[in-house]
């Protein structure tokens, strides 16, 4: 099986088993919950069958009785009366590890599996393949360890076992669907986009929120989405686009961030969020053919680099973006307890005076920081405490 690979999240599964009756792994389709859940299981099944949901939802209480712990059920979300079942289950048999959910929706998103498993459930989220997952290296950390740099030499860990330029870019081209972006196959890749989306958009989405609208009307928002990552929302031009009125628009927003379709981003300031889409490779197939741009550059970064966040919970890291009314930006801002990374793309082999611009209005509002500027140029270059000059392939 070519997409068999070890994942980050296998670890935290199993500390999560240790301690809590039920352990809940959340993704969007096709990112890999159900290998996970078939390894770590003691017991497997799927509600993506038919019969296994209807004998299930005619008997929860009975379907969970006598089974091997960790009992694994693959899209939980498909049968609401488990949940009241499971709640009573596991206040009567506290042990730790009984149950391992797997849900395509954010259980927070719908109200009666929140009320059953608030307290009882430790949620874990398994993010697309980054191009270290998938080359199964160590979980990376180069944003704490580009905040311990104070030389050139500090930085000569970029140059061994990094990414190259035509795997950043096939990294975007192919996204991190394990069930997708393996095939090599362009043709084959997008006809699978196309059935994974239509699930998503024709089925899924009424779970999260009973809209009527048609999968036009979705796909052309995903579009525009996919087109605009990364920089400041604007409600109205993603109504005009899509032609869903801007009320509408906020719930269909919540219920594709409740499918893992889109991730926001808060500004570290005062401002509009910005709006990635989970899958880079499902962003490009939507985008269409573009030149490439510093955008890709940021939304490569941002898909690779906030894996050594959201697989160190601990640390305790932020995402965010800073932009100013006078059009400097810094449309990535990765936040450690050891300090501030702002990162700035540009496809020039020298950074333009815009681009050097924005990165002294940044450091002038906050000193202490340390800016990134991710160019195509080929060298790695300290240009002091406050400034890298980093090929941004290296930096995924």
């Amino acid at each position: 099986m070519p997409h068999a690979r070890p994942r980050y999240l296998a670890a935290e599964i199993s500390r999560a088993l240790s301690h809590s009756p039920i352990v809940g792994v959340l993704g969007q389709r096709q990112v890999g919950k159900t290998t996970l859940l078939e390894s770590a299981g003691a017991e497997y099944t799927t509600f993506d069958r038919a019969a296994v949901l209807a004998q299930a939802g005619a008997d929860a209480e009975r379907f969970l009785q006598g089974r091997a712990a960790p009992f694994a059920i693959d899209e939980a979300q498909l049968c609401p009366p488990l949940f009241p079942a499971l709640k009573e289950h596991v206040r009567i048999n506290k042990r730790k590890g009984q149950f391992l959910l797997s849900g395509s929706v954010r259980f927070t998103s719908k109200a009666d599996i929140r009320e059953s498993l608030t307290g009882r459930i430790a949620s874990l989220e398994l993010l697309p393949f980054t191009i270290a997952e998938a080359a199964q290296r160590p979980l990376p950390g180069v944003c704490e360890r580009l905040l311990k740099v104070r030389s050139e030499k500090d930085l000569a860990f970029l140059s061994t076992d990094r990414a190259t330029p035509a795997a950043f870019s096939r990294y975007l081209a192919q996204g991190g669907l394990p069930g997708i972006c393996f095939f090599r196959e362009a043709q084959v890749r997008h006809e699978m986009f196309a059935a994974h989306l239509d699930t998503l958009l024709n089925r899924d989405i009424r779970q999260v929120y009973p809209t009527t609208l048609l999968q036009g009307s979705l796909r052309a928002l995903l579009e525009h989405l996919a087109r605009h990552q990364g920089r400041p929302f604007e409600l109205a031009d993603a109504a005009r686009a899509s032609q869903i009125s801007s009320v509408t628009l906020k719930r269909v927003l919540y219920a594709l961030e409740a499918l893992f379709l889109i991730r926001m981003v808060p500004a570290l300031e005062q401002g509009k969020h910005t709006v990635y889409l989970e899958d880079q490779g499902m962003a490009s197939w939507l985008a269409g053919a573009n030149r490439f741009s510093a955008d890709d550059i940021v939304r490569g970064l941002y898909a690779n680099l906030r894996q050594e966040i959201h697989y160190r919970p601990e640390l305790g890291g932020r995402i965010s973006h800073w932009r100013t009314r006078h059009d400097a930006e810094m449309p990535l801002v990765i936040d450690l307890p050891r300090g501030r990374l702002g990162f700035l793309a540009t496809t020039l082999e020298e950074p333009a005076p815009k681009s050097l611009g924005s990165a002294a209005a940044f450091l002038r509002r906050y000193p202490v920081a340390r800016v990134v500027l991710a160019y195509a140029g080929r060298k790695i270059q300290f240009k002091g405490p406050s400034m890298l000059w980093i090929p941004y392939w290296l930096l995924a």
